[in-house]
């Protein structure tokens, strides 16, 4: 077993560049697949250690790299989302985001950071290690699916990925808990709605004259919870939620068109089923009321993540190991959040874990911020994962 100290200690000697890294990426956010920048800084920090490195990855920014053991042995990966979200930032941080309207509120700039802080600790350890370890910089988490694209375009097979472990960053862990993650359903899944309501344009101040889709809008948003609060079962986690609505150009006319968009997170197929098609009818029985109609869009986003229960049941023992008993947790509920890591775990025995973020914030939240303190240990962590992974995945199955 390898020197948990020594590799501690290793890493905090990489802090301040691990850190120095998390911040360049903060200040310069990327939407979903237009992460060029983040994808250059990371293939020239790979290529620096003398990785070898597969950049535009299934045509899109993914950057691979691959890290190749002096003995053989198993392959495993590890990944990173770099995708940032539409959200205005406000942290008051001195390196806070520089682009308008978008921000790491996620925390997938500290992913990059962590395995980028692996990359130069494994690197060292090189000739230790036995078999590959995939360092996968993952595009479009957030709603664009960049972990289904690249597992489709081949990404398990072309390297021989055999398991798969991430992290993602968390708020709300038990206080003390560094890290935490469950056996089997982790996730909820995740899915899109989007609804169009067909109104008739009028002067505002004669109603009458016209069919106002805002008001049939908010008819649906409302009946959309009783679908939760009477039609599906209080032990059963569902959640209907309309993110956006859009009508309208001015204050004083009846809009001609409502749109909605939404997000439903379910735990099993049964009431997924269910809600996809409620959704559908609760619009038709409320547009035919108002005498106009609609129309209706459902999208399966993300399944759950179910990890591996047992590559888990030993991540948890690895994990013992590195933070003590007293710092790690198991998740007792799945979360209602969708994460497309799922569609690695649907292929080959996967696990992915929450890291406490020291924030007090929640994710997607402008005020959502990291403590810088916790990189260096992730990033140890993960090179304990990878290099603890080596025997177990020898005799996996």
């Amino acid at each position: 077993m390898m020197n948990i100290e020594i590799l501690r200690q290793t890493a905090q000697e990489k802090s301040s560049r691990i850190i120095e890294l998390r911040r360049q990426i903060h200040q310069y956010p990327e939407l979903a697949y237009q992460e060029v920048r983040t994808a250059q800084l990371i293939q020239k920090e790979l290529q620096q250690l003398g990785v070898e490195v597969h950049s535009n990855y299934a045509e899109t920014t993914a950057v691979i790299g691959v890290i190749h053991g002096e003995q053989s042995g198993p392959t495993r990966a590890l990944r990173a989302d770099m995708d940032a979200l539409s959200v205005q930032e406000n942290t008051g941080l001195p390196f806070a985001s520089k682009i308008p309207g978008k921000m790491h509120a996620c925390g997938h700039d500290a992913h990059v950071a962590i395995l980028l802080g692996a990359a130069h600790l494994l690197n060292q350890l090189h000739h230790e290690l036995s078999g590959k370890i995939v360092l996968v910089f993952q595009p479009a988490e957030e709603g664009g699916g960049g972990g289904r694209k690249l597992v489709e375009y081949g990404l398990l097979e072309e390297f021989g990925i055999q398991a798969m472990f991430g992290h993602h960053v968390w708020s709300n862990l038990p206080e003390g808990c560094a890290y935490a993650t469950r056996q089997g359903v982790l996730t909820s899944n995740s899915d899109a709605v989007f609804v169009e309501i067909v109104g008739k344009g009028a002067h505002g101040a004669r109603p009458n004259m016209g069919i106002d889709p805002v008001i049939i809008a908010s008819h649906y948003v409302l009946a959309c919870q009783e679908l939760i609060s009477r039609e599906i079962a209080p032990y059963d986690p569902a959640v209907i939620t309309f993110g956006k609505l859009q009508a309208g150009d001015t204050y004083n006319v009846i809009s001609e068109k409502a749109k909605l968009e939404g997000t439903v997170r379910t735990q099993t197929f049964t009431t997924q089923d269910f809600l996809e098609k409620r959704l559908a009818e609760v619009l038709t029985g409320i547009t035919s009321a108002f005498r106009t109609t609609g129309t209706f869009k459902y999208v399966r986003n993300y399944p759950s993540v179910v990890n591996d229960p047992q590559l888990t049941a030993q991540v948890m023992i690895w994990a013992e190991e590195f933070w003590g008993k007293e710092q790690i947790a198991t998740v007792s509920q799945p979360s209602m959040v969708g994460e497309d890591f799922a569609f690695y775990a649907r292929k080959i025995p996967a696990c992915l874990g929450l890291l406490n973020s020291g924030s007090n914030e929640d994710l997607h939240n402008p005020r959502f911020t990291i403590n810088e303190g916790i990189l260096a240990s992730a990033a140890a962590w993960t090179t304990y994962v990878a290099v603890r992974s080596t025997e177990f995945l020898e005799n996996l199955h």
